[in-house]
């Protein structure tokens, strides 16, 4: 259970001033009450990767990012009645947690100015800085999106200087949205960094048992490292908050419905079903060891993980059907080649899903 905060301790001692105050002037209270109820307003922050951000809900407020209103964070901050801040983002690895990214490909863009070479000797300079100030390079979708020009090439003609700028979409450090007034942190992060989209590829749309096998062995091997920088980013997430944020490390749901599939189908050599299985197993008890580890460090008991994710899936039931001929009518998660679906939506939670791990959520939390 989350311990009192400092905020909600504020909060009751704001109430009981607002009831003295009320007995000895009788009409206080109503200029009192919506001030006390405003002192206890939560806040939440999502950080992770796409099994944070939304991938897989079809409802997106961008797609750099596909961060959606319909992701578990945000079912569960709206239940306990909190603020929300999303900066999840997909293909996010842990590194990201605590550093800026580039997002997508860089693009060029061109524009010509007036600038008098004699009121602006370094007319490059300044084309650069009428560039930015007009935001050639767009808008960006996010709070905390903005763009990176780089000049590339220009030549002035008299007074009207063209130029051309490279512009790189990036995300500040997702660490930079937690604050001492941050009460929740929730976050799904790891999967990417031992090679997510690579397993998919060669286990579940190849099917190529010795790439497979490849991708499978590199993950296990990559696991306790990624544990250990997830380790330290969820540190330095904690000490953001002052160490006021109670921060729950979700779970992954299992990908596949079965425990054991051979490949290839026709003459199996490769149990990819049973490896992929072991190897999620082995990144839930690495990653709550983890979290057993950072409690017990001096005065750190504010971490959580969130091993329910599966068993609020009915365990393996919604998976994908890894066969070439897949059953996926009860599958929860969007089978890869889904008309209509792009493709960074494959294999990512439908949007019983993201209920699902809310609902696992929501009770960790205790709410």
């Amino acid at each position: 259970m989350p311990r009192t905060s400092l905020t909600t301790r504020l909060a009751r001692t704001a109430v009981a001033t607002a009831l003295t105050v009320a007995a000895g002037l009788g009409a206080t209270v109503a200029l009192t009450a919506p001030t006390a109820r405003a002192a206890t307003t939560r806040h939440v922050v999502q950080l992770g990767d796409s099994y944070s951000a939304g991938n897989g809900t079809g409802t997106y407020e961008e797609r750099s990012c596909y961060r959606s209103p319909d992701n578990y964070g945000s079912q569960v901050a709206a239940s306990i009645g909190a603020t929300y801040t999303d900066v999840a983002c997909s293909g996010g690895v842990v590194a990201d947690l605590l550093h800026p990214r580039d997002l997508g490909n860089a693009f060029t863009k061109s524009a010509t100015y007036s600038i008098d070479p004699v009121a602006y000797p370094d007319q490059k300079s300044e084309w650069l800085k009428r560039a930015q100030a007009e935001r050639l390079c767009g808008v960006p979708a996010q709070p905390d999106f903005s763009y990176r020009y780089t000049f590339v090439a220009g030549a002035g003609v008299n007074d009207l200087y063209t130029g051309t700028v490279s512009c790189q979409l990036v995300t500040r450090a997702q660490i930079d949205a937690v604050t001492p007034d941050t009460d929740y942190v929730f976050v799904t992060i790891g999967g990417n960094d031992i090679g997510f989209s690579t397993i998919v590829v060669n286990c579940l749309t190849l099917r190529d048992p010795s790439s497979c096998k490849q991708a499978l062995d590199a993950a296990t091997a990559k696991a306790p490292q990624m544990v250990e920088s997830t380790k330290d980013a969820l540190r330095a997430v904690e000490q953001k908050s002052g160490g006021h944020a109670q921060v729950y490390l979700l779970s992954y749901p299992f990908l596949v419905n079965s425990e054991s599939y051979g490949i290839p189908e026709v003459a199996p050599v490769y149990d990819a079903g049973k490896a992929l299985n072991d190897l999620q197993r082995l990144g839930d008890q690495l990653q709550a060891q983890g979290v057993a580890e950072l409690n017990a460090e001096p005065g750190a008991d504010n971490y959580h993980f969130v091993d329910t994710v599966k068993q609020a899936w009915g365990g393996r039931v919604h998976g994908l059907d890894p066969h070439v001929v897949a059953d996926n009518s009860k599958a929860w998660l969007v089978p890869v080649g889904t008309p209509g679906r792009d493709t960074a939506e494959f294999v990512h939670p439908t949007q019983p899903g993201w209920d699902a791990t809310a609902g696992a959520l929501r009770t960790a939390v205790g709410r």
